[in-house]
């Protein structure tokens, strides 16, 4: 799992190589007021936490668990939310489940129900979230790369404030 990880995110950052690509953190990292695990943990925690994988249910449980899992320890400098959405991709598409694509307009939710799953223990914001999400993206036609741009426009799907718009399924 850890050189999976670690290939992904080489691949990933390849062109960002100020970031390190495929080299886990060696500095300890935060977004605003919450701090990840630390640089000499990273590795145990990942086993640690990817020997849980086979007892969870194949599907979207797993997809969200192996992303937290990312999200949460942030083994790397950089791409680390991407990361944990491919992680969580790669978990649907193994059992033939549609990905799941959040939207600009969806981006804060996204990450207050990971706040919620972190500081409160409590994973149904997430789920609720990530399955209606769900449901939203496979709502698209993906043949035509300018339609389902356009399409997605439509639905708000670019927009940044939840104020001023309401994401709207397809």
């Amino acid at each position: 799992m850890l050189q999976q990880l670690q290939d992904r995110h080489k691949l990933q950052m390849k062109y960002r190589p100020e970031v390190d690509p495929g080299a886990f953190k060696i500095n300890a990292n935060q977004a605003g007021n919450s701090s990840f695990v630390a640089p000499n943990l990273v590795r145990g925690t990942l086993v640690m936490g990817s020997k849980l994988l086979p007892s969870i249910p194949a599907g979207m449980a797993r997809a969200l668990f192996s992303m937290f899992l990312v999200a949460e320890v942030h083994p790397f400098d950089d791409g680390n939310g991407r990361l944990a959405r491919l992680v969580m991709n790669a978990e649907l598409t193994a059992v033939n489940e549609c990905r799941i694509i959040v939207p600009t307009l969806y981006r804060e939710q996204y990450l207050d129900c990971l706040r919620q799953l972190t500081r409160h223990g409590d994973p149904g914001p997430l789920l609720k979230a990530m399955t209606h999400i769900q449901e939203w993206t496979a709502g698209f036609d993906y043949e035509v790369l300018d339609t389902v741009i356009d399409r997605m426009k439509a639905c708000n799907a670019f927009e940044r404030s939840l104020n001023q718009h309401k994401l709207l399924m397809p």
